[in-house]
């Protein structure tokens, strides 16, 4: 299913339209294993087979939403647009993308799990001076940052190897901004991502996967007025590993603002890539709390439809909360408040064997004072 790039074309009144862009990535269907690996950290216990994976909220950095919900009748829209796509952009650069995206590849290093759920993984390009006031309609290309660069980069500094498995682009925006340096109007890009991230330093033949899918919902928000959508996804791959075969799914579901959207798009998932003989681990921000607090009833619809929760197996009695920290990721005293970032599975293949929330901070005493305002989760399953 297409992206689509949102561009602003000048006047007092917007008029956006669908650009080219690539909207399904897919990369690896082979025997992911170097000639000479690094010694796996294995949980294989008494003979034991076992699976390990993590999913992780990457966090954009900034407030999107504001220029979401600008009006386009307005007179001073325009303006209004410059004013607020200006302030994204520079806030989401004050984030420190790379320095977060390390703090993602500690997590992930002191882990070492087989397989990664990564959920908006960012790419911000540039285009300067930009041409979408005088009519132009040539994509930015210019990388400012890219989260998943940044992140794999991180990674290999520490020793851990992984390679990209398959990729979903999802929301693909492009609006003018001013440039606070040069006082010009340059074009910014934002790229939204869902990421499968594959450990490649097993044994020869200890982990594969195939059949790399991807795609986005067709049920998404669109902004009236600019016919903007707001596209979301999934990504899969097939695993063989230690002698097992299953499904492995990463999605991230609409927000808890729309919950029978959420649903809608969970039931795309249950009738596609879910739906197979194989068994299956869905990973992601699913944006549905299982605590039950954020209005939403897509957790539960999972759960009937045949998914398990490790959590509710081995930790029952934890909240496990995993969002939010503040969006300026600076305060130590806001407090989580929802479990809305899941490993669900399906299938007699999988026996839950441990689950955590990960949430370790940058040490740092200047914001940001963590890589995300999501917490990461990690599973461990013995394989039957």
């Amino acid at each position: 299913m297409g992206t689509k790039t949102g561009r602003f074309f000048g006047g007092t009144r917007p008029v956006w339209h669908a650009a080219r862009s690539a909207a399904l990535l897919v990369l690896l269907p082979i025997v992911l294993a170097f000639p000479k690996p690094v010694a796996a950290e294995r949980e294989d216990c008494g003979g034991k087979r076992s699976f390990t994976t993590f999913t992780q909220n990457a966090y954009v950095g900034a407030d999107i939403g504001r220029v979401m919900v600008l009006d386009p009748t307005d007179p001073n829209y325009f303006m209004n647009l410059l004013q607020a796509v200006t302030t994204t952009y520079y806030e989401m650069l004050a984030s420190q993308p790379q320095v977060r995206m390390a703090g993602i590849a500690d997590r992930i290093a002191a882990g070492r799990p087989d397989i990664v759920a990564l959920q908006e993984v960012y790419e911000l390009r540039r285009q300067s001076p930009g041409d979408l006031v005088l009519g132009g309609q040539v994509p930015a290309t210019e990388v400012v940052v890219d989260f998943l660069q940044s992140l794999l980069d991180a990674l290999a500094a520490r020793g851990a190897h992984y390679a990209v498995a398959a990729v979903t682009n999802e929301t693909d925006v492009e609006m003018p901004m001013f440039n606070l340096q040069t006082g010009g109007i340059d074009d910014a890009r934002l790229t939204d991502r869902e990421v499968i991230l594959v450990r490649t330093d097993l044994p020869p033949g200890h982990l594969r996967v195939s059949n790399p899918r991807s795609g986005n919902f067709a049920n998404h928000i669109v902004i009236p007025g600019v016919g903007l959508s707001v596209l979301r996804g999934w990504c899969s791959v097939d695993v063989f590993i230690r002698g097992e075969r299953f499904r492995y799914i990463n999605a991230h579901l609409e927000e808890e603002t729309q919950p029978g959207l959420q649903w809608l798009q969970a039931l795309e998932l249950l009738d596609g890539p879910a739906k197979t003989r194989l068994p299956v681990i869905l990973a992601g921000d699913l944006n549905t709390d299982a605590n039950h607090t954020n209005r939403t009833w897509t957790y539960d619809g999972l759960l009937a439809a045949g998914f398990a929760d490790p959590w509710n197996v081995l930790r029952a009695d934890d909240p496990g909360l995993t969002w939010g920290h503040d969006p300026g990721l600076a305060d130590p005293g806001w407090a989580f408040v929802w479990r809305i970032d899941l490993v669900l599975f399906k299938g007699h293949g999988f026996v839950p064997k441990r689950v955590s929330v990960v949430d370790k901070g940058l040490r740092r005493t200047e914001p940001p004072l963590w890589p995300s305002d999501h917490a990461g989760v990690a599973a461990g399953f013995l394989l039957r």
